[in-house]
């Protein structure tokens, strides 16, 4: 789990630390202050050397496909993650994780013709015993530089004329990542196969007894192939199974949250607007069920929220539970610089009972 983390020169920060992080963290603030900025930067961090992923996270706002425009003064496709578009500054992210310890990530653009030459004058492809010739008028180029652990690599990504290549190739991140974003629904097969590899395990009765909490008459859960796409399917006592979709958005949700959660033993999980299609009733034992689920996979969550009865049905499920591992952290813009205002559990209490904003 990490226990810090700080951004600088990303997206809408300039810098920001968010300090005393626990299981799970959720993240609020008035609009356009950094909210799912700061879900997209963790997503970057958490890839470690993949500088690939920076092309992933656009589509989490619903950005599907990016027009790449080759040339000395185009816009690169990463110009949008720079803190004011500035890509002469690095973007830096670094943190503390409970397992793998300290780890400083850069990313910078190269631009100038001297700095490709002496970064990758040529780019060997070792299987074919050829070079390619890096030029400034066909070329863009993203650096991703970490150190770790005393380690100390760079990764490339390259656009020109021959397409998109990452060198070296990137090994696999430490531990897996999940971003659930706002706007993009996770494709069905994507959560059925999910479903099935929690039914390898034997535990596809995690999922089910989540869902019960909001639909008491759900018995069981099954795979169902429609028209060659695997769907995840009910059993609400109706005499037939009923595609998971068609039970509500809020049915959906939950499902692809929890599902994730149990996918992602001993790593993180980012959700953007938590909430989304649930009702405020039944939000403390979502919170009770996220806890337990949490725990028991030893996953670290992430979410956003412009909702103070979610801020409020969190704080009081925690405040039952046996462990109170629980963050909130309010993102406020004062006098143009975002700061990040973490309550623990007395300060959490103390601002409801009093009705301070926290949202």
């Amino acid at each position: 789990m990490y226990r810090w983390f700080e951004v600088n020169n990303f997206r809408c920060f300039d810098e920001l630390m968010l300090a005393g992080l626990e299981r799970v963290n959720l993240i609020a603030g008035v609009n356009n202050v950094g909210k799912t900025a700061i879900l997209e930067a963790l997503f970057l961090f958490s890839g470690a050397y993949n500088p690939e992923l920076t092309m992933r996270i656009n589509a989490f706002r619903g950005i599907e496909s990016i027009k790449i425009e080759l040339g000395k003064w185009a816009e690169t496709p990463w110009d949008l993650l720079f803190s004011g578009f500035d890509t002469s500054k690095k973007i830096e992210l670094s943190g503390e994780n409970e397992t793998s310890g300290r780890r400083m990530l850069r990313l910078r653009v190269i631009r100038q013709a001297e700095e490709l030459a002496q970064i990758s004058y040529f780019i060997q492809h070792p299987e074919k015993q050829e070079s390619t010739f890096l030029t400034t008028e066909s070329t863009q180029v993203l650096e991703l530089e970490y150190e770790e652990n005393g380690k100390h690599g760079k990764h490339y990504m390259i656009i020109d004329p021959k397409g998109i290549r990452i060198t070296p190739i990137s090994p696999p991140p430490p531990f897996p990542a999940f971003f659930q974003g706002a706007r993009v629904r996770i494709p069905l097969r994507e959560e059925a196969e999910r479903f099935g590899k929690l039914e390898i395990r034997g535990e596809q009765d995690v999922l089910l007894r989540v869902l019960q909490l909001i639909e008491p008459r759900l018995k069981r859960l099954a795979i169902v192939v429609m028209a060659g796409e695997p769907i995840l399917h009910g059993d609400l006592g109706a005499g037939r199974l009923m595609p998971l979709p068609i039970m509500g958005e809020g049915m959906v949700r939950l499902t692809s949250l929890i599902l994730h959660i149990s996918n992602a033993p001993n790593g993180i999980i980012l959700v953007d607007e938590i909430e989304n299609g649930l009702h405020h009733s039944v939000l403390p034992k979502i919170w009770r069920a996220i806890g337990d689920v949490a725990r028991q996979f030893n996953t670290q969550v992430f979410a956003t929220t412009h909702s103070l009865e979610c801020i409020i049905a969190a704080h009081r499920a925690f405040t039952e539970s046996a462990i109170y591992d629980f963050r909130l952290h309010r993102l406020e813009r004062i006098r143009g610089t975002i700061r990040a205002y973490t309550y623990e559990k007395n300060t959490l209490e103390a601002a409801i009972e009093t009705g301070l904003e926290v949202r």
